[in-house]
């Protein structure tokens, strides 16, 4: 009866380290960050830390498909998209790491779950392919972002990440079209 609890109690300590190896690094940066905030005696700050988390991922994402882009693109269109994402998105990523550090949020390192498989399904392609997959992922990223960053400037609880997510809009938006533009233009070929 012994053997079996010990069985039990160490499968069960196993099945949950594996399940924490496997979680995703968004959910962990924003864990660490509502866990510093509610220390801190600040409540309310889940959906903020999960923006800045998702932002940092995001803007990861954005600039390690851009960098492929300027070298596996097939069109000068696609690779001066690349190049304009990944200007914008070292900038966008560079103030998300300053409001980060003042405003005390946690940021991941390493791409969120869904961002590694969008990066691994996009670079996968080569040619063309790889082109049309590209512009539709920015124009499926750039609209989810866009929700998000409206979202938090209208409902964040803390005023310099509302303040970021406000500033970032209007280039965020200009992304989208700038992305749609090309692939309407493949569409139509």
């Amino acid at each position: 009866m012994k053997h079996k609890f010990t069985f039990a109690l160490l499968f069960g300590l196993l099945s949950f380290g594996m399940m924490s190896c496997g979680s995703d690094s968004i959910d962990q940066a924003a864990d660490q960050s509502v866990e510093q905030f509610e220390e801190a005696g600040i409540q309310n700050m889940r959906n903020d830390a999960l923006f800045a988390a998702e932002a940092a991922s995001a803007n990861m994402l954005q600039l390690r498909l851009g960098e492929v882009a300027l070298e596996k693109g097939a069109s000068a269109e696609v690779k001066g998209l690349a190049q304009q994402m990944v200007q914008n998105h070292e900038q966008i990523q560079g103030e998300l790491e300053t409001v980060a550090t003042q405003a005390n949020f946690v940021l991941p390192t390493q791409l969120g779950a869904a961002h590694g498989k969008s990066q691994e399904s996009v670079t996968s392609h080569s040619g063309i392919a790889f082109d049309i997959a590209y512009v539709k992922e920015v124009v499926s990223q750039q609209k989810n972002l866009i929700k998000r960053y409206e979202d938090i400037a209208k409902n964040g609880v803390n005023m310099e990440l509302k303040m970021y997510a406000s500033r970032q809009l209007p280039l965020l938006r200009n992304h989208l079209m700038m992305a749609e533009l090309i692939e309407d233009a493949i569409d139509s070929v």
